[in-house]
């Protein structure tokens, strides 16, 4: 008997390292699923890197779309990507939501401001049109980017060719609002005599016509995309995406159009843009605001001073909104010019481009939300409405 239980304690012992090794290994494989459940949460999917879909074949966050980087593979020693663009990926999923969120709270607010405004100049009426296209425009592409983190959703899958569409309408229209009203203030400064060009009445027509305008630039994209029924190669089934519909998917009309939208988003604007900066820079200092205002008869030189004061401050504020416009989009614009020019040093079709694309995206909404503080600093009746109706509210 002590023979039998000294063999059973030494095969127990020798059974304690196999014990011990599989612990270990259950271990390992936790720690594994925890990281993999992570990574699920806070990471892109390798399939559709983009949170926000570039103009690609497909829009859809789906096996069935083919994009070209990484399909699923998910395996670093077949798929190597550097370690930055993880990081920078997963600063992007977090950051993006944050960003859009607190920009649509800053130009919600802004609108209600410029609505309460009792007495409106030009420039109110052209602000307020702004603010409504840049509203817009966060809306549109938060549509865009739901399906990283509600999922893919039949009724998301079938809005993405409409929103991609309104997208660029308010894309193009918050542009051209900001050269318009750079432009008539440039147009004002420069008259020899103070004056107003034109009334809030006009400013709204004007505005009203950049809409229109934007949109009529925007009408190829409404037939670019459309939700269809695509074949999936891995599951040998269909699933619904939203894709190139068959007369856009040649290369012709992707660099016609590709040229097309840099020419209105960059060469163009930023044309003007400099132009009319310049231009306010030079005739708002204060030699030149002197000479404009000395054959107006003003109550006291204390109001005159108040004025030319009030002109600085709203041409600097224009001046502020050009460059940061140019300063949050020219990242994103200079990266798809690369990849589109000299495909040699940056290739659209890896990991790299697209971590740089999510991170320059985050940038160039930001810039939305940075609008508010402008108003409040520069617009001293943006400032005084916005004071009031904290006032009223507390």
């Amino acid at each position: 008997m002590r023979a039998a239980l000294g063999a059973d304690t030494e095969g127990s012992r020798a059974r304690m390292p196999s014990t011990s090794a599989n612990c270990s290994f259950l271990n390992r494989a936790l720690a594994n699923a925890v990281r993999m459940r992570i990574r699920f949460e806070l990471y892109p999917d390798n399939i559709y890197p983009y949170l926000v879909p570039p103009l690609r074949p497909c829009l859809t966050r789906h096996s069935a779309c083919t994009i070209g980087l990484g399909q699923g593979s998910g395996n670093s020693s077949v798929d190597p990507e550097p370690y930055w663009t993880e990081i920078s990926d997963y600063f992007s999923f977090l950051a993006l939501p944050v960003v859009v969120t607190f920009a649509l709270a800053t130009q919600v607010t802004s609108v209600v401001v410029l609505c309460q405004q009792h007495t409106r100049a030009s420039l109110d009426i052209y602000l307020l049109g702004l603010c409504l296209a840049s509203l817009l425009l966060l809306a549109t592409t938060s549509v865009l980017a739901a399906q990283h983190y509600v999922g893919v959703y039949e009724a998301l899958i079938r809005a993405q060719p409409y929103a991609l569409s309104c997208r660029d309408w308010f894309w193009y229209t918050a542009i051209w609002l900001i050269v318009m009203m750079a432009f008539e203030r440039a147009l004002t400064v420069s008259a020899t005599r103070a004056s107003v060009l034109c009334t809030p009445t006009q400013t709204a027509v004007v505005v009203v016509m950049v809409f229109c305008v934007g949109l009529v630039s925007a009408l190829p994209r409404f037939w670019e995309y459309h939700s269809a029924e695509h074949f999936d190669k891995r599951t040998n089934a269909t699933a619904l995406a939203a894709v190139k519909t068959a007369s856009t998917a040649t290369a012709e009309y992707n660099t016609m159009y590709f040229w097309y939208v840099k020419t209105l988003t960059i060469f163009l604007p930023y044309v003007m843009m400099l132009v009319t900066g310049l231009t306010l820079a030079l005739r708002t200092r204060g030699p030149a605001l002197a000479r404009r205002y000395t054959a107006v008869k003003h109550t006291s030189a204390a109001a005159m001073a108040r004025r030319m004061k009030e002109e600085t401050a709203l041409s600097r504020l224009l001046i502020l909104l050009m460059a940061m416009y140019a300063a949050f989009s020219t990242p994103l614009c200079l990266l798809e010019l690369l990849a589109r020019v000299l495909p040699a040093w940056l290739d659209s079709e890896t990991r790299v481009f697209a971590a740089l694309h999510n991170l320059f995206t985050v940038l160039f909404f930001l810039h939305y939300a940075l609008h508010l503080i402008l108003y409040f600093c520069y617009s001293k009746h943006f400032r005084l409405t916005l004071l009031a109706l904290c006032c009223c509210c507390c």
